[in-house]
């Protein structure tokens, strides 16, 4: 049964610990203060996707799932709490990715977890570069691909991604897709402020950051391009703000308010973008202009010529 209030989750992931981690060895044990802010941050989102995972399920049932970017694991211990008879497999890149050693691969690895009531679960990972590695998975191998919080650190092709996803996916299976909005409301004010609404530079290398950002059209139509059906897309607001100050929260209080009036233009300024995709005929690599500087670069497209 999906977690029927928010503080339930919340109180669920403050006990969730890796106990061994043979992807980053460590990293994630010496970075507590920004696992507690990912928590607090994204505790609404993560609550939000367990919803939307049971509710659009083809079959009625969770099984083999592959999520994109799992680190740090906090939805592939809800995955295992909630869903019966789940299988998850993570993919990672290590930190660092400057260095060839980072994605070089693929390779198995794998994370144990501690979570719930002495509960522990042993996560098979792969470690290799979901932008331009052949996915290491059969065709059709799952019902499930998840892409939460990932695209937008994409630094070279989010088609890659979308069209191996295509592939490993079981006809009719889904992808779920979440990422901040790039025209949110709150980057539109900071822009008034003359403040930069870039994102910070990352000691986990290149794909720590935020490296391009999407609008709900430009994912929905990119999505559609490589080979799926888009079942559902929408934008809401639903980060969980609780340790923020009184006057920060009340600021973005006003901003919610004002994107939750019923006026287009509002409407599409909300915070966090939702698609869920299902997989019909084959993969595309589809290489839109509005995303993308000499797609015949691509090797895809050089190997079509």
């Amino acid at each position: 049964m999906i977690p029927r209030s928010l503080n339930e989750v919340v109180e669920y992931l403050k006990n969730m610990t890796v106990v061994d981690d043979q992807v980053d060895h460590g990293v994630l044990e010496a970075s507590q203060y920004e696992l507690d802010d990912y928590r607090w941050f994204h505790a609404r989102r993560l609550w939000r996707s367990l919803q939307l995972m049971q509710k659009w399920s083809p079959t009625g049932q969770v099984r083999q799932i592959l999520e994109l970017g799992a680190m740090p694991y906090y939805f592939t211990a809800l995955l295992y709490r909630y869903f019966t008879e789940v299988q998850v497999t993570g993919v990672n890149v290590r930190a660092g990715v400057w260095e060839d050693s980072a994605t070089a691969g693929p390779r198995l690895e794998s994370v144990t977890l501690k979570h719930g009531a002495n509960k522990q679960d042993k996560v098979p990972i792969y470690v290799f570069n979901i932008e331009t590695t052949r996915y290491p998975f059969p065709d059709s191998t799952f019902d499930w691909v998840l892409g939460m919080e990932i695209i937008e650190h994409l630094a070279y092709s989010p088609t890659h991604m979308l069209a191996e996803a295509h592939r490993v996916l079981k006809p009719g299976g889904r992808i779920l897709l979440t990422t901040p909005n790039a025209i949110d409301l709150r980057k539109t004010f900071n822009l008034l402020l003359n403040r930069s609404s870039g994102f910070p530079y990352s000691g986990h290398g290149i794909y720590g950051r935020h490296n391009r950002e999407f609008t709900l059209e430009e994912l929905r139509s990119l999505t559609a391009a490589c080979g799926y059906r888009v079942v559902a897309a929408w934008v809401e607001n639903i980060t969980l703000r609780q340790h923020y100050s009184r006057a920060k929260r009340w600021l973005f209080k006003l901003l919610n308010f004002w994107t939750g009036l019923p006026l287009p233009y509002l409407k599409n300024k909300r915070e966090y973008i939702f698609l869920i995709a299902e997989s019909t005929g084959k993969p595309v690599f589809s290489y839109p202009p509005n995303l993308y500087l000499f797609p015949h670069l691509y090797p895809e497209n050089s190997r079509a010529k």
